[in-house]
């Protein structure tokens, strides 16, 4: 038998044991995974044992999800906790703590609750089905829950139920950074201009930097938080120095964490500007590109911009970025830059790399999350055998996978809308 055949096992009784025994089914789930992790032998797993046991365990873990959120409901109906006042939240927070589990985080225990109460809605049908078939997470739920109740005082009803069921159903195949941008794009596009406006304002005003108290080993704490717009321009400027510098070391490998790398480009900027004679700065202005529609700048159709970061801006907001020097507005349908170099040039430009970090949002090897300002253009089909230095022959690749990729040989699919790897 296999190492993962008992979790298999575990959650097929979970999923088909009779209503009777559903807490010592639960018991006998909490032991076999317990045993596992304190004993597992790991050592003796095959590379595809490694990777099932890991699918599997996230598999549970959702399940597990999706049982508490139908728990949830079932306290909803019955009012539990309502003697003592207590919100569903904090009565499914306390739960957990009553039996020693671990503790049950504010903002987990509020969406478990509040897709728990869907699923006794007749408006959530759809939604509550998907769910409790494992369909659809209950993480990937209560954010489309949260982005309906934001907007629904101001959003036109049919439109706002078209954007829901969307996200309905495309919800399983969506990762979760993908739905929170769907999400942040649907907020701002159904939002009326006038409050997106008011609201962007609002973001700028709680803009923050406060230091925080210093350790005993002599560090410092600070913390900041920035509106959309205000993180895009520090992401810009911070990302180019903060990439890995081999050279600097003499094995050529740079040791330091990404934490580390992206403190000392921010000093090194700090650095320059105050070092800077009469305010002219030793360092090019940080090139911030935003992505938006033609008809949306012009308010011929609501819209609004999306930064490199993935946070979205409004069209006057765009507007007044387009008018400052280092600010690229990648208008689309606007033919402002040359993007298809052919067989001419051989290193992808500018522009060519800003199209293939609006497309690829980051490195296109499946599975990586590496950004954007850290990647390389990779030529799918070599130069040297003929390959063009267009965007329909461009991918952006991390270091590490585009070493995997010359080294495997791999091949791809390019499309208009992102890159498909031949594994």
């Amino acid at each position: 038998m296999s190492v993962v055949d008992p979790i298999v096992v575990c959650m097929s009784t979970a999923l088909h044991t009779e209503a009777e025994r559903p807490v010592a089914v639960l018991d006998e789930m909490v032991c076999t995974v317990r045993s596992l992790a304190r004993g597992c032998p790991t050592w003796a797993l095959s590379e595809g044992e490694v990777s099932a046991l890991v699918g599997r365990a996230q598999e549970l873990r959702e399940l597990c999800q999706t049982l508490t959120a139908v728990l949830a409901s079932e306290a909803h109906s019955r009012g539990l906790g309502a003697d003592d006042g207590l919100s569903r939240a904090d009565w499914l927070r306390g739960q957990a703590d009553g039996l020693g589990a671990t503790r049950f985080d504010g903002a987990a225990a509020a969406a478990v609750a509040r897709v728990g109460a869907a699923l006794r809605d007749s408006r959530w049908e759809r939604l509550a089905e998907r769910v409790v078939e494992g369909e659809v997470g209950v993480g990937a739920a209560a954010a489309i829950l949260r982005f309906h109740d934001d907007v629904a005082p101001v959003a036109d009803p049919a439109h706002l139920a078209g954007i829901v069921d969307a996200m309905v159903e495309a919800a399983d195949v969506l990762t979760a950074r993908e739905l929170a941008r769907l999400v942040a794009h649907a907020r701002a596009t159904v939002k009326p201009p006038a409050e997106r406006d008011a609201e962007e304002a609002g973001l700028r005003a709680g803009r923050s930097l406060s230091r925080g108290r210093t350790t005993a080993a002599g560090f410092t704490d600070y913390r900041m938080r920035l509106d959309p717009e205000g993180a895009a321009i520090v992401e810009a400027a911070i990302d180019p120095l903060s990439r890995p510098r081999p050279d600097l070391s003499p094995d050529g490998v740079d040791s330091r964490s990404a934490g580390t790398r992206r403190a000392d480009a921010l000093i090194e900027i700090i650095g320059r500007g105050v070092a800077a004679p009469e305010g002219v700065t030793r360092s090019p202005r940080a090139t911030l590109v935003v992505t938006m529609t033609l008809e949306a700048l012009t308010d011929a159709l609501r819209g609004v911009g999306v930064l490199d970061t993935g946070g979205v801006v409004t069209p006057s907001t765009v507007r007044r970025l387009a008018c400052e020097a280092g600010i690229v507005p990648m208008v689309l349908g606007s033919p402002s830059e040359v993007l298809d170099l052919g067989y001419t040039r051989r290193l992808f430009g500018p522009a060519q790399r800003r199209a293939l970090a609006a497309r690829d949002q980051g490195c296109s090897f499946p599975g990586c999350t590496v950004p954007p300002a850290w990647c390389e253009a990779h030529h799918v089909v070599h130069w040297l055998h003929g390959g063009r230095t267009d965007v329909g022959n461009g991918a952006l690749l991390c270091g590490r996978h585009h070493t995997v990729v010359h080294r495997r040989q791999l091949t791809a699919t390019v499309t208009a809308t992102g890159v498909t790897w031949h594994l």
